[in-house]
């Protein structure tokens, strides 16, 4: 946070006022818990019985991570496709998303399931040795600069890295990217800053130096942003007045400490239940014995290194004792069950969308999850709304960079795992049928056809058609698309 502050500082001499406040603490701290590891609540000291103290680690489910990978999975899988008006333009356009560079089907899930994690993220096109690229940055590496209600219009991208000088120091640098769009036009532009100090910006120094082939500034005439900001389609109730976007379990924490506290107390049932045995501590001493030849030798009775025996004194001349504690797992499984049903029905997923059975975590069927009415579904289609919108503004900018020529974009989502599939298919035949949709509309949205292939297949229906009606001595019949 130190550095974001230092670079407002910088830039707001230059009238450059960036949007910082709070939003990029809330954002270390889904980060922590998307990593699964928070300092302040997962280390810990415990207190002996000698008064002394431990350090100690609680153990985690890590749901922050589950719960961005669920919801992830559902707004976007490897089936998807994004089809174009041609046949041609959208295996252009596959060949520029899949590249070794981009790997789009790799990377963007990712990308949406980080977005969905620290609440933030963006794409950048721009062209590399006449490679169309795509960046795929992390919330906390762009800060805006110009908005309109939350849609972000200006912002910069921040890049880091290091030089040793030649007494052994390093040089920190700071690259600086302005990206802005007007509704006309697309600048970008960049600027690097160099500092002993890893905190600090530091002062500017010429970029062309370190970076001579790279256009400073870039100027393009579109009405398509190179850039896209991804964020949940949630409220940011936590900073009302930014244009940042929210994680979705953003008000889950509690929650997350909760189910955690309570795994935590499920592990040690078992590690502090377990079955000991209580012996003198002058048992664990090996005996002086002496064999039938006259040898002597040292036996032990118990095996000092077996965990289960636990040696204290004053029990001379009694019995060993077993103690078997009695495990409240059912208990703890129950408990953390009921905080899972809070959480998923807090995020957006309905009750009972998660079951712990004492081993691992299992999810609702697909067919109970996905049903229109469920509120699994609803919240997909939200979310979905974003996805959708930061994909077409994606495509039109790669589609300008490569100059693919194209009059639609249509996103085809996996809805296989939708329950009533086909009562959607077959109430869309119907409207057909009765001429309130028509078939060439049916082939593109239900079918998942882009324009070139639905007009294709209705005209081989149409000539099989025409010549069925010539073989068998049909009249001819006229077919609407």
């Amino acid at each position: 946070m130190e550095l974001y502050n230092n670079i407002a500082n910088v830039l707001s001499k230059k009238n450059i006022n960036l949007i910082v406040g709070d939003m990029y603490d809330f954002m270390a701290i889904w980060e922590e818990w998307y990593r699964g590891s928070v300092n302040d609540f997962h280390y810990y000291k415990a207190q002996l019985a000698d008064g002394t103290t431990c350090d100690c680690e609680r153990l985690t489910m890590n749901m922050p991570k589950k719960v961005c990978e669920d919801i992830s999975k559902l707004l976007w899988t490897e089936k998807t496709q994004i089809n174009l008006s041609t046949q041609k333009a959208t295996k252009r356009l596959w060949e520029t998303l899949n590249s070794k560079e981009n790997n789009f089907t790799l990377n963007f899930p990712i990308f949406l399931e980080k977005g969905l994690g620290i609440g933030n993220g963006a794409l950048v096109e721009y062209k590399n040795q006449n490679k169309t690229i795509i960046d795929y940055i992390e919330g906390n590496l762009f800060i805006p600069y110009q908005y309109t209600n939350s849609y972000i219009n200006g912002m910069i991208t921040v890049s880091r890295f290091t030089k040793d000088t030649l007494k052994g120091k390093k040089i920190y640098y700071t690259h600086i990217t302005y990206h802005e769009f007007n509704g006309e036009e697309y600048t970008k532009y960049n600027e690097l800053y160099q500092s002993k100090i890893e905190d600090e910006l530091g002062k500017e120094v010429d970029f062309v130096t370190m970076f001579p082939d790279v256009e400073n500034p870039y100027i393009v005439k579109t009405k398509t942003p190179y850039f896209q900001i991804f964020k949940p389609n949630l409220a940011n109730n936590l900073d009302m007045s930014s244009p940042m976007g929210i994680s979705v379990f953003a008000n889950s924490i509690d929650r997350f400490k909760a189910i955690d506290l309570k795994y935590d107390s499920f592990m040690n049932e078992f590690e502090l239940g377990k079955k000991r045995i209580v012996v003198d501590s002058t048992a664990l001493k090996a005996k002086v014995d002496t064999t039938p030849d006259g040898k002597v030798r040292y036996v032990q009775y118990f095996d000092k290194n077996d965990k289960v025996y636990q040696a204290i004194s004053g029990m001379e001349n009694q019995p060993a004792k077993e103690i078997d504690f009695k495990l409240r797992a059912e208990e703890h499984i129950n408990a953390i069950n009921a905080e899972l049903n809070w959480l998923s029905s807090n995020i957006g997923l309905g009750a009972n969308f998660y079951k712990f059975d004492g081993s691992s975590i299992s999810t609702k069927t697909v067919k109970e999850v996905m049903s229109e009415h469920s509120e699994a579904f609803r919240t997909k289609e939200h979310h979905q709304i974003i996805v959708d919108s930061v994909i077409c503004d994606m495509v039109r900018a790669i589609c300008e960079l490569e100059g693919i020529k194209t009059n639609s974009i249509t996103i085809v989502h996996d809805d296989s795992i939708i329950e009533d599939k086909d009562s959607e298919r077959i109430s869309a035949q119907q409207e057909v049928g009765q001429g309130l949709r028509s078939k060439k509309d049916y082939m593109m949205n239900v079918r998942g056809m882009n324009e070139e292939q639905a007009e294709k297949a209705l005209q081989e229906i149409a000539d099989e058609k025409q010549s069925n009606a010539k073989m068998f001595g049909f009249g001819n019949e006229t077919e609407e698309e």
